[in-house]
């Protein structure tokens, strides 16, 4: 038994020694904060464990990635986002430049070459505390957003890291991880080589490099000036002497004599590399000896610029004009059969409206017309592809449908087509005279070259709601692709679009086929402006989903029904016939509202996540994951008429299928990080997780039974 003093004490000597422990703890943990993510784990680090007043210390984040994935350095190269560290610190701290170790050129699917980072990086700046530091734990944040990305998929990071350090005598901390990558910096001293720049021309700059022993090999990562657009690097052979030259054409901004700055790596063998920052507009000397184990050192021309895209010393990577003529081939396919899509079905009609109405025209009128609707589907496509290359520059990511998915078009779009629906009703019409009223009348309600050219730009607004088969792998691409490619597959995507307009118009003598013109053409009109109203609901319920309006799109498909009935009763002579025809509506009207619902599906289908599909595969159930949005037509066909069917249910329910819903209405994230993995940019997409470690199965964007049963048969029971 314990002396009676030493009982007496017990209970303090616990709480110093909890008090000790959680001190141990917190030093510990101060060093550094982890967070996990999709390709690996990002690490906030510091070189110390506590800081003194004026004294520098480094703080770094740390990426640690699975194997394939790659993180960017400061120029991208082809594609990517540069990765962005931004420091908050407390009063009277100042941040240093962000040190970016020498990075790699990395070729990628589809002749890109981007500059990254493979496996690990550090990425760190040096922290200088103010003379007198604040009492109490100092914390250090960053805000660290970049792009990990993989052959099959990217994924954007956007991170929030803070370390609590501690006053005091510095103590070392991860010594070794800063040791390892302060060895990767590009130097700022001469190269002991020369480096003889040509930048004489406006379409390419080289660098002659001379002095470096034949065994080494010698890259260039180009931090071009602003505006300025580096290709891939084209490297000459490697002669006895060792001398060799880099050549960089420019795709874009070129001009004469630019400041061209980059950094220029070398290595022998597997040994490190060793790098040097340089810049064409300075020069300077070094001398050493040559040996067969340093680079042979002479007089030395070295320069620096600004940065935005990496290349490598290497030749550059064969061209896959093959892959880019398929992205392309895909992408006119898609376009030619988005025609066929329910979501542009009512405006085709329109437009045949429109080529009935001309007709009797003269056919070099009808040509013009259908050349001035082809052009209303390249501006929209083209405008479109702006809007991507643009917000694609400037790190901002975009999806197939984004417009769907933003409010303030929708109410545009939703104005845009009840102005359709009551002009083809006959509600208003407004003759030609002055003011914008009268142009929208004019465009809305009447034929002309203006006319036919909104008539385009309208037919291709709506379509883009729907992806078409052969465009979910086209669009990923397009959506992660630079400048040029994004415009090349647009314009693929217009040609296809437009191509049966195109022909009808050229070959106006087809137009006689159709129906002479009559009485029917009216109610044709009356009947298309329904049809535009009822789209005027569907965008009212994907508007009520993204505000909290749902009530709003009920009220409004009641006005619809309540509409149409009174337009079938004043306008049948024949009683008997509007009074069926009014049932037959009122009847449709209420499967509609019946069966149209999620409620109406007999699958038990449950929220999307990461985690429950992890769990679910784990044990070795099969997941079927379902990607839709409120907005998609498709998506609502194949979920009511497809995978609603007592076939499929069935198989379900025997297999033990976990069925998940990924409803992107909204754009989610996660959802748009999943379909970009398995190159899709937009709904309606599936994929079906058998089970266990096995990679899950694409199925087509247009499904049918036989596909979703045939699948669902090869699971084990």
């Amino acid at each position: 038994m314990l002396p009676s003093p030493i009982l007496k004490r017990l209970p303090q000597f616990l709480f110093v020694t909890l008090c000790w422990l959680v001190l141990a703890v917190g030093v510990t943990q101060a060093q550094q904060e982890t967070t996990k993510l999709k390709a690996g784990t990002l690490t906030l680090v510091a070189d110390t464990t506590t800081i003194q007043a004026g004294k520098p210390f480094t703080v770094g984040a740390h990426f640690e990635l699975d194997p394939e994935w790659d993180v960017y350095w400061q120029f991208v190269g082809d594609i990517g986002q540069a990765t962005r560290i931004d420091w908050e610190l407390p009063p009277g701290f100042k941040a240093g430049p962000l040190q970016w170790p020498i990075p790699v050129a990395h070729p990628a699917p589809g002749d890109f070459l981007n500059y990254v980072y493979l496996k690990e990086t550090l990425l760190f700046a040096e922290i200088t505390p103010p003379a007198d530091l604040p009492p109490g734990p100092i914390v250090i944040k960053a805000h660290v957003v970049a792009q990990t990305c993989n052959p099959e998929t990217c994924v954007p990071v956007n991170a929030h890291l803070a370390l609590s350090l501690n006053a005091g005598a510095p103590q070392p901390a991860n010594a070794d991880l800063f040791t390892k990558w302060r060895a990767q910096l590009p130097k700022t001293t001469p190269v002991p080589f020369t480096v003889k720049w040509d930048r004489s021309k406006a379409d390419e700059f080289s660098l002659r490099i001379e002095g470096l022993p034949k065994e080494f090999k010698a890259e260039f990562f180009p931090l071009p000036p602003k505006g300025v657009t580096p290709d891939h690097p084209k490297a000459s052979e490697i002669a006895a002497d060792g001398s060799r030259t880099i050549t960089f054409p420019v795709k874009n901004g070129g001009q004469p004599n630019l400041p061209w700055r980059g950094v220029i790596a070398t290595a022998k063998d597997d040994a490190p590399r060793e790098g040097w920052v340089i810049d064409s507009t300075a020069a300077t000397s070094a001398t050493a000896a040559p040996t067969t184990d340093k680079p042979a050192a002479t007089t030395n021309t070295t320069g620096t610029t600004n940065a935005t895209n990496p290349a490598s010393t290497s030749a550059a990577p064969a061209s896959s004009n093959n892959s880019l003529l398929a992205i392309l081939w895909s992408a006119f396919l898609g376009g030619l059969i988005l025609n066929l899509m329910p979501c542009v079905l009512p405006v085709i009609a329109l437009k045949i409206f429109g080529f009935v109405q001309q007709a009797g025209e003269h056919p070099r009128r009808v040509f013009h017309l259908g050349l001035a609707f082809v052009g209303g589907v390249f501006a929209f496509f083209l405008g479109l592809a702006t809007v991507v290359a643009v917000l694609r520059m400037n790190g901002v990511g975009v999806n197939w449908g984004f417009q769907y998915q933003h409010p303030g078009i929708l109410i545009a779009l939703i104005a845009l087509v009840f102005l359709f629906g009551l002009n083809l009703l006959g509600v208003f019409e407004i003759a030609l005279s002055g003011g914008a009223a009268s142009k929208l009348s004019e465009l809305s309600g009447k034929e002309g070259l203006g006319g036919a050219f909104f008539h385009g730009v309208f037919t291709t607004l709506l379509g883009t709601s729907c992806t078409a088969p052969f465009l979910g792998p086209v669009l990923g691409a397009a959506f992660a692709a630079p400048p040029h490619i994004i415009y090349l597959i647009f314009t693929a995507i217009a040609c296809g679009m437009s191509l049966p307009y195109f022909l009808l118009t050229a070959k106006p003598a087809w137009l006689r086929f159709l129906p002479k013109p009559g009485r029917w053409m009216n109610l044709l009109k009356q009947f298309m402006g329904f049809v535009m109203l009822g789209v005027v609901v569907w965008l009212l319920g994907v508007f009520g989903k993204a505000a909290g309006l749902d009530a709003l799109t009920v009220l409004s498909a009641f006005l619809l029904v309540l509409g149409v009935v009174c337009w079938i009763y004043g306008s049948f002579d024949n009683r008997p016939l509007a009074w069926v025809s009014i049932l037959v509506l009122l009847a449709v009207s209420f499967l509609v509202y019946r069966y149209g619902g999620e409620k109406s599906s007999g699958i038990a289908w449950q929220p999307w996540s990461n985690d429950r599909v992890a769990e679910a595969t784990k044990k070795g159930q099969p997941v079927f994951i379902d990607f839709t949005a409120d907005w998609c037509l498709n998506c609502k066909y194949n979920e009511k008429v497809i995978l609603n069917a007592d076939s499929v249910r069935a198989l379900f329910k025997q297999k033990n299928v976990l069925t998940l819903k990924a409803d992107w209405t909204n754009e989610d994230q996660a959802i748009s990080d999943i379909l970009k993995k398995y190159d899709r940019a937009g709904v309606p997409a599936y994929l079906l997780y058998p089970g266990g470690n096995a990679e899950p199965i694409i199925l087509p964007e247009i499904l049918t039974q036989n596909v979703v049963v045939g699948e669902l048969n090869k699971l084990k029971n």
